[in-house]
């Protein structure tokens, strides 16, 4: 963990709150970086769950059977996918404001995010990538 008496936010604490001891400042300010990193891994996770149903999403609207991924054009109701696709997009979308707006906000109380990078990836709408995708970026390299 990072020295909290130099964040902004500690600083505003004490500065503000003179009586306030600066170790209390500092465990206040720890328990809140606390909660906005652990917001900030939640909504990741979301945006993550928001992906991977977008991807299931014909498997729910395949009723004929739960162990095929074949859609039987009888059972296969657009307007349902649609609506189901859209409000997953909407939800993903409303996450991704979210997380913008949790890590700006943390970047300006605590100093820059440590892991950014992996905060970008679901911010910016890209999926991790698998395995074969790595390799054949490797081999477009070498």
């Amino acid at each position: 963990m990072k020295d909290l008496k130099s964040t902004p936010f500690t600083k505003d604490l004490m500065r503000n709150f003179k009586q306030l001891k600066e170790s209390r400042a500092e465990s206040v300010a720890e328990d809140l970086e606390i909660l906005y990193k652990r917001k900030i891994e939640d909504l990741c996770h979301k945006i993550r769950s928001y992906d991977r149903d977008r991807e299931n999403i014909i498997l729910d609207l395949s009723p004929t059977s739960i162990t095929s991924a074949a859609v039987v054009p009888s059972d296969f109701k657009p307007e349902n996918f649609l609506r189901k696709d859209i409000e997953i997009g909407i939800s993903r979308r409303s996450a991704v404001i979210e997380l913008e707006i949790v890590v700006a906000r943390y970047n300006e109380l605590f100093g820059e995010y440590e892991d950014m990078a992996s905060v970008n990836k679901w911010m910016n709408g890209e999926k991790p990538a698998d395995e074969s995708e790595v390799i054949n970026e490797n081999e477009k390299e070498a």
